[in-house]
């Protein structure tokens, strides 16, 4: 009886919000189960956030294969470096107290961090540690804190050995030893952990009663679903990894329901009822563009775009005109993706629990049927190229 009515009343808000928006829910639901069958992924849920409220929000497929749970809205992913953004609403909030300056040398804090190059090291500031600047190339070093057993203050230490890949503030190398960074400053500053802090500071005042940081509360909160990597074509099971020490870089774990939460707060630019969490000068620093990205102009964009860069935390780009704040995560046999479109009120989330993972495309279909742009079947574009791509590279 009680799924029977949670049946209902999804299908009765679907059936009025669809009335009211001249948005099919229920050829977007169609199109997302489609996409879900055609990658192969075991599971994912889907929740889209519009005018401040979650008016979609459902589960495909398996929480583990094999097994008949479906996910749900409420079911957990782990939604890796989704959680920067999180890390960086935490040091505005810092700076919004006083305690610390975006232009803060990171050495003032962290006496013991140091990078290949003197000057480098003495004068990047917490603002580079946030938006991949500081010239060391993607992943550069992910080695140290991967599966390791070293505390964050031992990660840093070792980092002054890493060659860079770029002049200091001239090029983008994504970098999660930077948000480790980030996350044991924060820990200085406070006295607290990333994971109280963000607990406190943000969980508990957005409501996000589903949100956790520590596999020890995995059971605790149940209906979680379960990663799987993808070996011979196949999906495999996969236990948990323990991400908790360098959580600044992508610990949290979360549902769609609880990130349509975050994606509300963050459209209605950090105030949460009536409490203001982050000021507008916060606001504008986190969504500004510190690190640009090229964008080839030369050929025609499917997505209309003219700029991509990083902000704090997030990624920046146009999406047919309209400003889109957006970021992705990677863990293991986990892939989501967080998308806002701020100035229509629009949100999509994507959390999944395998490797194959059409966020992008469900994303971007969602988001084309909200703000009226030509329909595309992006699914299908994506996964064609993709197994040419696989193809290509078996054969080399």
């Amino acid at each position: 009886m009680k799924n029977l009515l949670l049946v209902f009343l999804v299908s009765l808000s679907i059936s009025v919000f669809a009335q009211q928006e001249n948005v099919d829910l229920y050829k977007i639901d169609s199109y997302i189960k489609k996409a879900a069958a055609d990658w192969g992924i075991p599971g994912m849920s889907v929740a889209v956030v519009k005018d401040g409220e979650i008016i979609f929000s459902k589960g495909y497929g398996a929480i583990e294969i094999g097994k008949e749970d479906t996910p749900d809205g409420n079911t957990l992913y782990a939604i890796a470096s989704n959680s920067k953004a999180f890390t960086s609403a935490i040091i505005a909030m810092l700076v919004q107290e006083g305690k610390i300056n975006w232009s803060d040398k990171v050495q003032k804090h962290l006496p013991y961090f140091e990078l290949y190059d003197t000057y480098v090291s003495t004068e990047t500031t917490i603002k580079d540690l946030l938006c991949h600047r500081v010239g060391l190339g993607t992943f550069s070093g992910d080695i140290m804190w991967y599966k390791s057993d070293l505390s964050s203050e031992e990660i840093i230490k070792k980092m002054k050995g890493l060659e860079p890949k770029y002049n200091f503030r001239d090029g983008y190398g994504y970098s999660n030893l930077m948000y480790i960074t980030a996350g044991e400053l924060i820990k200085t500053i406070t006295g607290k952990s990333w994971g109280e802090n963000v607990q406190e500071r943000i969980l508990n005042p957005v409501k996000m009663d589903r949100t956790i940081y520590s596999l020890k509360n995995l059971d605790e909160k149940g209906n979680y679903a379960i990663p799987h990597a993808f070996e011979n074509e196949k999906n495999i099971p996969i236990p948990y990894v323990n991400w908790e020490e360098v959580a600044a870089l992508g610990g949290v774990i979360s549902s769609v329901n609880d990130i349509g939460k975050w994606m509300i707060f963050n459209i209605n630019h950090g105030i949460i009822d009536t409490d203001t969490l982050l000021t507008s000068a916060s606001r504008n620093m986190l969504w500004k563009m510190h690190n640009s990205y090229s964008v080839d102009r030369t050929k025609p964009s499917d997505s209309f775009t003219h700029f991509r860069g990083y902000g704090l935390g997030w990624g920046l780009a146009d999406y047919h005109g309209k400003l889109k704040v957006s970021h992705g995560g990677g863990y293991d046999g986990m892939i989501s993706s967080v998308t806002m479109i701020p100035d229509d009120n629009l949100g999509v989330v994507v959390l999944t629990n395998g490797m194959n993972a059409p966020t992008s495309a469900v994303t971007n279909y969602v988001l084309d049927a909200f703000l009226g742009n030509k329909e595309k079947d992006w699914s299908t574009e994506i996964l064609e190229k993709r197994k040419k791509r696989e193809k290509y590279l078996r054969s080399l």
